[in-house]
Protein backbone atom coordinates (compact mmCIF):
# COMPACT_ATOMS: atom_id res chain seq x y z
CA UNK A 1 0.00 0.00 0.00
CA UNK A 2 1.24 3.54 -0.63
CA UNK A 3 -0.68 4.96 1.69
CA UNK A 4 -1.51 4.49 5.41
CA UNK A 5 -2.99 6.85 8.01
CA UNK A 6 -4.76 5.78 11.32
CA UNK A 7 -6.71 7.29 14.16
CA UNK A 8 -8.02 6.60 17.52
CA UNK A 9 -9.72 7.90 20.51
CA UNK A 10 -10.44 6.30 23.75
CA UNK A 11 -12.79 8.23 26.33
CA UNK A 12 -10.97 6.51 29.76
CA UNK A 13 -13.04 8.42 32.30
CA UNK A 14 -16.42 8.43 31.59
CA UNK A 15 -18.18 7.17 28.59
CA UNK A 16 -19.82 9.49 25.54
CA UNK A 17 -23.55 10.51 25.74
CA UNK A 18 -25.48 9.29 22.38
CA UNK A 19 -25.74 12.78 21.56
CA UNK A 20 -22.25 13.44 21.98
CA UNK A 21 -22.07 10.27 19.28
CA UNK A 22 -24.40 11.78 16.87
CA UNK A 23 -22.10 15.17 16.71
CA UNK A 24 -18.79 13.19 16.21
CA UNK A 25 -20.81 11.20 13.78
CA UNK A 26 -21.28 14.32 11.72
CA UNK A 27 -17.29 14.46 10.88
CA UNK A 28 -17.05 11.08 9.63
CA UNK A 29 -19.24 9.12 8.39
CA UNK A 30 -16.53 6.01 8.45
CA UNK A 31 -15.34 6.13 11.68
CA UNK A 32 -15.82 2.62 13.85
CA UNK A 33 -17.76 4.37 17.01
CA UNK A 34 -18.80 3.36 20.75
CA UNK A 35 -19.69 5.67 23.06
CA UNK A 36 -15.87 5.06 24.09
CA UNK A 37 -13.40 4.43 20.95
CA UNK A 38 -13.18 5.80 18.00
CA UNK A 39 -11.15 4.13 15.13
CA UNK A 40 -10.71 4.99 11.30
CA UNK A 41 -8.11 4.16 9.33
CA UNK A 42 -7.03 5.71 5.68
CA UNK A 43 -5.43 4.61 2.67
CA UNK A 44 -6.70 7.90 0.93
CA UNK A 45 -7.68 10.61 1.71
CA UNK A 46 -7.88 12.08 5.43
CA UNK A 47 -9.70 12.64 8.37
CA UNK A 48 -11.56 16.36 8.04
CA UNK A 49 -12.03 16.83 11.71
CA UNK A 50 -10.04 18.28 14.42
CA UNK A 51 -7.79 15.82 16.70
CA UNK A 52 -7.43 19.08 18.77
CA UNK A 53 -11.02 19.55 18.82
CA UNK A 54 -11.94 16.04 19.71
CA UNK A 55 -9.55 15.90 22.58
CA UNK A 56 -10.65 19.01 24.42
CA UNK A 57 -14.28 18.72 24.66
CA UNK A 58 -14.96 14.41 24.09
CA UNK A 59 -11.82 11.82 24.41
CA UNK A 60 -9.20 11.27 27.39
CA UNK A 61 -6.64 9.49 24.46
CA UNK A 62 -5.61 9.76 21.21
CA UNK A 63 -2.79 8.17 18.74
CA UNK A 64 -2.11 8.86 15.07
CA UNK A 65 0.42 7.12 12.90
CA UNK A 66 0.97 7.15 9.29
CA UNK A 67 3.40 4.77 7.15
CA UNK A 68 5.48 8.09 5.70
CA UNK A 69 7.13 7.99 9.33
CA UNK A 70 4.52 10.82 11.44
CA UNK A 71 3.11 9.51 14.76
CA UNK A 72 1.63 11.42 17.59
CA UNK A 73 -0.05 10.65 21.17
CA UNK A 74 -2.45 13.06 23.24
CA UNK A 75 -3.37 12.50 26.63
CA UNK A 76 -5.90 14.48 28.84
CA UNK A 77 -6.28 14.75 32.87
CA UNK A 78 -8.73 17.03 35.10
CA UNK A 79 -6.32 19.82 35.91
CA UNK A 80 -6.60 18.54 39.49
CA UNK A 81 -5.09 15.68 38.44
CA UNK A 82 -2.13 17.10 36.58
CA UNK A 83 -1.59 20.62 37.03
CA UNK A 84 -0.18 22.62 34.33
CA UNK A 85 2.67 23.93 35.77
CA UNK A 86 3.63 20.66 36.87
CA UNK A 87 3.14 19.03 32.76
CA UNK A 88 5.08 22.11 31.56
CA UNK A 89 8.38 21.22 33.73
CA UNK A 90 8.43 17.98 31.98
CA UNK A 91 6.97 19.18 28.63
CA UNK A 92 9.44 21.86 26.90
CA UNK A 93 9.80 21.52 23.47
CA UNK A 94 8.22 20.70 19.57
CA UNK A 95 7.93 17.00 20.68
CA UNK A 96 6.31 17.58 24.12
CA UNK A 97 3.72 20.51 24.25
CA UNK A 98 1.27 20.46 27.34
CA UNK A 99 -1.70 22.94 27.38
CA UNK A 100 -4.78 23.87 29.62
CA UNK A 101 -8.28 23.66 28.24
CA UNK A 102 -10.89 24.42 30.53
CA UNK A 103 -10.92 22.15 33.10
CA UNK A 104 -8.41 19.90 31.57
CA UNK A 105 -4.71 19.47 30.54
CA UNK A 106 -3.54 18.02 27.48
CA UNK A 107 -0.05 17.17 26.98
CA UNK A 108 0.69 16.31 22.87
CA UNK A 109 3.59 14.20 22.23
CA UNK A 110 4.60 14.20 18.55
CA UNK A 111 7.57 11.94 17.01
CA UNK A 112 8.35 12.31 12.84
CA UNK A 113 11.09 9.84 10.97
CA UNK A 114 11.24 10.73 7.65
CA UNK A 115 13.68 8.64 6.70
CA UNK A 116 12.17 5.53 8.50
CA UNK A 117 9.17 5.52 6.04
CA UNK A 118 7.30 2.14 5.21
CA UNK A 119 10.23 -0.06 6.49
CA UNK A 120 9.96 1.82 9.90
CA UNK A 121 6.14 1.29 10.18
CA UNK A 122 6.46 -2.41 9.22
CA UNK A 123 9.00 -3.11 11.82
CA UNK A 124 6.66 -1.42 14.23
CA UNK A 125 3.67 -3.00 13.69
CA UNK A 126 4.34 -6.18 11.73
CA UNK A 127 1.67 -5.66 9.66
CA UNK A 128 0.01 -6.94 6.63
CA UNK A 129 -2.93 -5.23 5.85
CA UNK A 130 -5.08 -7.72 4.55
CA UNK A 131 -4.42 -10.15 7.44
CA UNK A 132 -3.43 -7.94 10.26
CA UNK A 133 -6.56 -5.21 10.30
CA UNK A 134 -7.03 -4.12 14.35
CA UNK A 135 -3.41 -4.98 15.83
CA UNK A 136 -2.48 -1.30 15.47
CA UNK A 137 -5.50 -0.57 17.76
CA UNK A 138 -3.89 -2.24 20.72
CA UNK A 139 -1.41 0.60 21.02
CA UNK A 140 -3.16 3.04 22.50
CA UNK A 141 -5.18 1.08 25.20
CA UNK A 142 -1.54 0.17 26.21
CA UNK A 143 -0.57 3.79 27.03
CA UNK A 144 -3.66 5.26 28.04
CA UNK A 145 -3.44 2.99 31.02
CA UNK A 146 -0.37 5.09 32.14
CA UNK A 147 -2.52 8.17 32.83
CA UNK A 148 -3.92 6.66 35.64
CA UNK A 149 -0.65 6.40 37.18
CA UNK A 150 0.16 9.69 36.48
CA UNK A 151 -3.08 10.83 38.09
CA UNK A 152 -1.75 8.85 41.23
CA UNK A 153 1.35 11.08 41.48
CA UNK A 154 4.05 9.07 39.04
CA UNK A 155 6.08 11.06 37.01
CA UNK A 156 7.54 8.64 34.85
CA UNK A 157 5.73 9.60 31.63
CA UNK A 158 6.41 13.09 31.87
CA UNK A 159 9.94 12.14 32.42
CA UNK A 160 10.02 10.19 29.00
CA UNK A 161 8.29 13.35 27.59
CA UNK A 162 11.07 15.32 28.65
CA UNK A 163 14.06 12.73 27.38
CA UNK A 164 11.76 12.99 23.96
CA UNK A 165 12.27 16.29 23.54
CA UNK A 166 15.88 15.91 24.72
CA UNK A 167 16.20 13.57 21.91
CA UNK A 168 14.73 15.10 19.05
CA UNK A 169 16.97 18.47 19.97
CA UNK A 170 14.47 20.89 21.74
CA UNK A 171 16.38 21.72 24.34
CA UNK A 172 19.59 23.53 24.86
CA UNK A 173 23.15 21.83 26.14
CA UNK A 174 22.61 23.80 29.16
CA UNK A 175 19.47 22.73 29.88
CA UNK A 176 18.97 20.88 33.66
CA UNK A 177 16.69 18.05 33.93
CA UNK A 178 13.88 17.99 35.97
CA UNK A 179 13.65 15.70 39.07
CA UNK A 180 14.30 12.27 37.95
CA UNK A 181 11.44 9.58 39.51
CA UNK A 182 12.79 6.72 40.83
CA UNK A 183 11.67 3.37 38.93
CA UNK A 184 12.61 4.82 35.10
CA UNK A 185 14.54 1.76 35.30
CA UNK A 186 11.70 -0.86 35.35
CA UNK A 187 9.18 0.95 33.18
CA UNK A 188 5.88 -0.81 32.93
CA UNK A 189 4.35 -2.04 29.57
CA UNK A 190 2.20 0.92 28.95
CA UNK A 191 5.46 3.25 29.42
CA UNK A 192 7.29 0.81 27.03
CA UNK A 193 5.03 0.72 24.64
CA UNK A 194 4.80 4.99 24.85
CA UNK A 195 8.42 4.76 24.21
CA UNK A 196 8.86 2.47 21.73
CA UNK A 197 6.19 3.94 20.11
CA UNK A 198 7.82 7.41 20.04
CA UNK A 199 11.08 6.22 19.20
CA UNK A 200 12.52 7.21 22.25
CA UNK A 201 16.45 5.61 22.15
CA UNK A 202 16.50 2.99 24.90
CA UNK A 203 20.56 3.91 25.75
CA UNK A 204 19.39 7.38 26.14
CA UNK A 205 16.80 5.96 28.84
CA UNK A 206 19.24 3.80 30.06
CA UNK A 207 21.68 6.68 30.59
CA UNK A 208 19.27 8.74 32.65
CA UNK A 209 18.44 6.12 34.95
CA UNK A 210 22.42 5.65 36.03
CA UNK A 211 21.74 7.43 39.18
CA UNK A 212 18.13 6.60 40.11
CA UNK A 213 16.85 5.31 42.96
CA UNK A 214 15.43 1.81 42.92
CA UNK A 215 11.59 2.13 43.45
CA UNK A 216 10.52 1.86 47.23
CA UNK A 217 8.55 -1.54 48.45
CA UNK A 218 4.81 -1.64 47.09
CA UNK A 219 2.88 -0.83 50.48
CA UNK A 220 1.43 -3.50 52.58
CA UNK A 221 -2.26 -3.58 53.66
CA UNK A 222 -1.01 -2.74 57.08
CA UNK A 223 0.10 0.67 55.74
CA UNK A 224 -2.71 1.69 53.83
CA UNK A 225 -5.31 0.22 56.86
CA UNK A 226 -3.20 2.54 58.97
CA UNK A 227 -3.51 5.35 56.82
CA UNK A 228 -7.18 5.29 56.08
CA UNK A 229 -7.77 5.05 59.48
CA UNK A 230 -6.08 8.61 59.58
CA UNK A 231 -8.17 10.58 56.93
CA UNK A 232 -11.40 12.13 57.75
CA UNK A 233 -14.97 10.07 57.84
CA UNK A 234 -16.89 12.96 55.58
CA UNK A 235 -13.55 12.74 53.04
CA UNK A 236 -13.37 8.52 52.90
CA UNK A 237 -17.72 8.33 52.53
CA UNK A 238 -17.23 11.28 49.09
CA UNK A 239 -14.38 9.05 47.96
CA UNK A 240 -16.44 5.67 48.29
CA UNK A 241 -19.50 7.50 46.64
CA UNK A 242 -17.87 8.46 43.41
CA UNK A 243 -16.07 4.70 43.22
CA UNK A 244 -19.49 3.20 43.57
CA UNK A 245 -22.35 5.36 42.15
CA UNK A 246 -19.89 7.49 39.86
CA UNK A 247 -17.71 4.43 38.72
CA UNK A 248 -14.71 7.59 39.03
CA UNK A 249 -11.64 6.13 37.75
CA UNK A 250 -9.37 9.04 39.51
CA UNK A 251 -11.26 8.52 42.85
CA UNK A 252 -8.77 5.28 43.52
CA UNK A 253 -5.80 7.36 42.00
CA UNK A 254 -6.74 10.33 43.72
CA UNK A 255 -6.57 8.28 47.07
CA UNK A 256 -3.25 7.09 46.04
CA UNK A 257 -1.64 10.54 45.22
CA UNK A 258 -2.49 11.59 48.88
CA UNK A 259 -1.29 8.13 50.31
CA UNK A 260 2.14 8.75 47.83
CA UNK A 261 2.46 12.54 49.60
CA UNK A 262 2.09 11.57 53.13
CA UNK A 263 4.72 8.30 52.28
CA UNK A 264 7.08 10.29 50.41
CA UNK A 265 9.73 6.96 50.81
CA UNK A 266 13.01 7.65 49.04
CA UNK A 267 13.55 11.20 47.41
CA UNK A 268 13.52 11.87 43.94
CA UNK A 269 17.31 12.41 42.96
CA UNK A 270 16.90 16.57 42.55
CA UNK A 271 17.78 17.99 39.30
CA UNK A 272 21.59 18.44 38.22
CA UNK A 273 22.69 17.00 35.06
CA UNK A 274 22.45 19.03 31.85
CA UNK A 275 21.30 17.90 28.50
CA UNK A 276 24.87 17.82 27.08
CA UNK A 277 26.14 15.54 29.77
CA UNK A 278 23.02 13.11 29.26
CA UNK A 279 23.61 12.91 25.23
CA UNK A 280 27.49 12.13 26.70
CA UNK A 281 26.08 9.16 28.63
CA UNK A 282 24.41 7.36 25.74
CA UNK A 283 27.63 6.22 23.99
CA UNK A 284 28.60 4.40 27.33
CA UNK A 285 24.97 2.56 27.67
CA UNK A 286 24.63 1.46 24.42
CA UNK A 287 28.63 -0.29 24.40
CA UNK A 288 26.91 -1.65 27.74
CA UNK A 289 24.05 -2.40 26.30
CA UNK A 290 25.63 -3.95 23.05
CA UNK A 291 28.39 -6.14 25.40
CA UNK A 292 25.30 -7.60 27.44
CA UNK A 293 23.62 -8.50 24.05
CA UNK A 294 26.35 -10.53 22.94
CA UNK A 295 26.66 -11.99 26.17
CA UNK A 296 23.71 -13.16 26.01
CA UNK A 297 23.65 -14.53 22.32
CA UNK A 298 27.07 -16.43 23.17
CA UNK A 299 25.05 -17.84 25.91
CA UNK A 300 22.03 -19.06 24.03
CA UNK A 301 24.63 -20.28 21.40
CA UNK A 302 26.77 -22.66 23.46
CA UNK A 303 23.18 -23.64 25.02
CA UNK A 304 21.97 -24.93 21.86
CA UNK A 305 25.12 -26.15 20.76
CA UNK A 306 24.85 -28.61 24.52
CA UNK A 307 21.86 -29.31 23.52
CA UNK A 308 22.09 -30.27 19.60
CA UNK A 309 25.64 -32.59 20.75
CA UNK A 310 23.15 -34.25 23.94
CA UNK A 311 20.33 -35.07 20.85
CA UNK A 312 23.22 -36.28 18.56
CA UNK A 313 25.03 -38.54 21.36
CA UNK A 314 20.80 -40.06 21.62
CA UNK A 315 20.88 -40.70 18.22
CA UNK A 316 24.12 -42.22 17.75
CA UNK A 317 23.20 -44.59 20.85
CA UNK A 318 20.49 -45.90 18.87
CA UNK A 319 21.98 -46.69 15.17
CA UNK A 320 25.51 -47.73 16.30
CA UNK A 321 24.83 -51.64 17.26
CA UNK A 322 23.15 -51.47 13.47
CA UNK A 323 24.50 -48.57 11.20
CA UNK A 324 23.65 -51.18 8.04
CA UNK A 325 19.93 -50.56 9.14
CA UNK A 326 20.91 -46.87 9.42
CA UNK A 327 21.89 -46.70 5.91
CA UNK A 328 19.05 -48.66 4.33
CA UNK A 329 16.50 -45.61 6.39
CA UNK A 330 18.27 -43.21 4.31
CA UNK A 331 17.82 -44.84 1.16
CA UNK A 332 14.46 -44.99 1.86
CA UNK A 333 13.58 -41.18 2.89
CA UNK A 334 15.40 -40.44 -0.21
CA UNK A 335 13.85 -43.06 -2.91
CA UNK A 336 10.10 -41.68 -1.96
CA UNK A 337 11.54 -38.16 -3.59
CA UNK A 338 9.72 -36.06 -1.00
CA UNK A 339 11.72 -32.82 -0.20
CA UNK A 340 10.51 -32.61 3.53
CA UNK A 341 12.42 -35.79 4.06
CA UNK A 342 15.82 -34.86 3.04
CA UNK A 343 16.84 -33.05 5.91
CA UNK A 344 16.08 -35.96 8.14
CA UNK A 345 18.23 -38.06 5.77
CA UNK A 346 21.13 -35.80 5.82
CA UNK A 347 21.12 -35.78 9.38
CA UNK A 348 20.62 -39.27 9.60
CA UNK A 349 24.03 -39.46 7.50
CA UNK A 350 25.92 -36.79 9.43
CA UNK A 351 25.55 -38.53 12.18
CA UNK A 352 26.85 -42.02 10.21
CA UNK A 353 30.05 -39.94 9.59
CA UNK A 354 30.67 -39.32 13.30
CA UNK A 355 30.64 -43.20 14.00
CA UNK A 356 32.99 -43.42 10.78
CA UNK A 357 35.07 -41.08 11.95
CA UNK A 358 35.07 -42.56 15.35
CA UNK A 359 35.55 -46.32 14.14
CA UNK A 360 38.13 -45.35 11.50
CA UNK A 361 36.07 -46.60 8.75
CA UNK A 362 35.71 -42.71 7.08
CA UNK A 363 37.15 -43.48 3.84
CA UNK A 364 34.58 -45.93 3.27
CA UNK A 365 31.62 -43.79 4.78
CA UNK A 366 33.12 -41.44 1.61
CA UNK A 367 32.76 -43.86 -0.93
CA UNK A 368 29.00 -44.94 0.06
CA UNK A 369 28.33 -40.98 0.23
CA UNK A 370 30.00 -40.55 -3.41
CA UNK A 371 27.68 -43.64 -4.70
CA UNK A 372 24.37 -41.88 -2.62
CA UNK A 373 24.78 -38.77 -5.13
CA UNK A 374 25.54 -40.99 -8.29
CA UNK A 375 22.01 -42.17 -7.95
CA UNK A 376 20.33 -38.93 -7.61
CA UNK A 377 22.09 -36.80 -10.29
CA UNK A 378 19.61 -34.85 -11.23
CA UNK A 379 18.26 -34.04 -7.06
CA UNK A 380 19.38 -30.59 -6.42
CA UNK A 381 17.41 -30.35 -3.00
CA UNK A 382 19.24 -33.08 -1.84
CA UNK A 383 22.66 -32.14 -3.30
CA UNK A 384 22.28 -28.90 -1.52
CA UNK A 385 21.64 -30.46 1.62
CA UNK A 386 24.49 -32.57 1.12
CA UNK A 387 26.93 -29.64 0.18
CA UNK A 388 26.12 -27.79 3.26
CA UNK A 389 26.36 -30.64 5.46
CA UNK A 390 29.74 -31.42 4.47
CA UNK A 391 28.65 -35.14 2.63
Amino acid sequence: MSEYQHYQFLAVDRPLSDEQVAEIRQLTSRAALTRTTFVNSYQWGDFKGSCDHLMEKYYDAHLYFANWGHRKIILRWPSDQLPLHIAEQYCTGESADARQHDEHVLITLVSDDEDGGLDDFNDLFDFDYYEDRGREEKWLPSIAEARLDVAAGDMRLLYLAWLHCLANHNLDDDDVEPALPAGLADLPDSLTDLATFLRIDPDLITAACAPLPHPDPEPTCAMYVSWVSTLPSTGKDTTLVRLLHDDDPHAAAELRRRFRLAHPGTPAREPGRTVAQLRAAVPAAAAERLAHEAQEEAEREEAERRQAHAAQQRRLAAIQDDPEAAWSRVHEMIAYQRGRNYPAAVQLLGDLAVLADRDGTREAFAERCRALRGQHPTNKALKRLLDAAGL
